[in-house]
């Protein structure tokens, strides 16, 4: 089974400490306030947690701990993650729900589409036949198609000129499973396709 310590020290080393960049949307309060980001933890989604629209002196207050258990609870163990067989899936599905929030919603279409599995409801939350599911998979394919599916994510994003070079960096972390290095091409591809949709057709 999937274990969250397993997990964190790769989380770690994609979110850093505090920032504010006016560009992202995550660090933004409800009353529009530019506030920022701690540890990988926004501001739109502490604000859930404690209640109020965060100050900026409460983000620079979460702690390294504070935001590793925020992350145990209100991520891993919400989405049921310890019942993954599979690390390596548990860790890319995880991770993108903490980074785009719908990591399991990307799952379930992914399980329902291309695995088969046409009655699998898609709600964004890990129930009893998604884990099933998704524990019958090849695990492989499985975290090839959803890195795809990220790639594809990131690169049609408003924002993806600012962000998509560090969230593909991102990614790259998670295309690996069981040693071996898995479509690493096809991610360059999407990220390449992506680009010139952007230059040519948004940003134009």
């Amino acid at each position: 089974m999937a274990n969250f310590y397993t997990y964190l020290p790769l989380l770690l080393q994609v979110e850093g400490g505090f920032q504010n960049n006016p560009k992202d949307r995550g660090n933004y309060n409800s009353l529009d306030q530019l506030i920022g980001t701690q540890y990988g933890i926004s501001t739109g989604f502490y604000e859930g947690i404690i209640g109020r629209p965060p100050s900026v002196a409460d983000i620079k207050a979460i702690t390294k701990s504070r935001a590793e258990e925020l992350y145990r609870v209100h991520f891993w163990n919400a989405q049921r993650a310890s019942e993954i067989n599979s690390q390596a899936i548990a860790n890319t599905v995880i991770d993108h729900q903490v980074n785009a929030g719908d990591g399991v919603l990307v799952a379930q279409k992914l399980l329902k589409y291309q695995f088969g599995f046409s009655n699998l409801g898609v709600d964004n939350q890990m129930g009893k036949n998604s884990l099933a599911a998704i524990n019958s998979v090849d695990v492989g394919r499985f975290v090839t198609l959803f890195n795809e599916k990220r790639a594809a994510h990131y690169n049609s994003s408003w924002n993806s000129a600012e962000f998509a070079d560090g969230w593909l960096r991102r990614l790259t972390k998670f295309a690996v499973d069981y040693q071996k290095p898995i479509s690493l091409l096809a991610i360059g591809a999407i990220a390449t396709v992506g680009f010139l949709f952007y230059k040519f057709y948004i940003k134009n």
